[in-house]
């Protein structure tokens, strides 16, 4: 995260948006995969994450992006692009983005500055209602 003189969070660094070595796509969490409210949803997809083999450490920052708006901006960047869900055991709400590779530096900071610029602290989500977390049924 990008900070200010005064350690105030201002948004993602732009290489939170370079995809892991392991992996040739950014991994995500789908939000709308629980049922609720978008409030409700962003919570349990956080506690998703919290709940991964994903070392979430205490001063973390949870970003949030629309995926219409990363693949529009993927594409605009000359990629192609697409969202694919990969449920994984520890966390089932798992998915990939594609697109985004580690020389694409000006699409990563356009992630990070446009489009993923959205972000919650650990305060902020603690103070959201941790509800159900169910599947949603319009989830295959």
């Amino acid at each position: 995260m990008r900070r200010d003189a005064d350690d105030n969070y201002l948004g993602p660094l732009p290489e939170a948006f370079v995809e892991r070595p392991v992996d040739d796509y950014l991994s995500v969490t789908w939000c709308e995969y629980f049922q609720g409210n978008e409030e409700a949803q962003l919570r349990c997809a956080i506690e998703a994450l919290r709940n991964s083999n994903m070392n979430v450490k205490a001063k973390a920052c949870f970003c949030v992006g629309a995926t219409p708006d990363i693949i529009a901006t993927i594409e605009a960047h000359g990629a192609v692009a697409r969202a694919v869900y990969y449920p994984v055991d520890d966390n089932p709400a798992h998915a990939g983005i594609y697109g985004v590779t580690p020389e694409e530096v000006l699409l990563q900071a356009v992630l990070a500055d446009e489009v993923w610029n959205t972000f919650l602290t650990k305060q902020d989500v603690d103070a959201i209602d941790l509800g159900d977390c169910q599947k949603s049924n319009t989830v295959g």
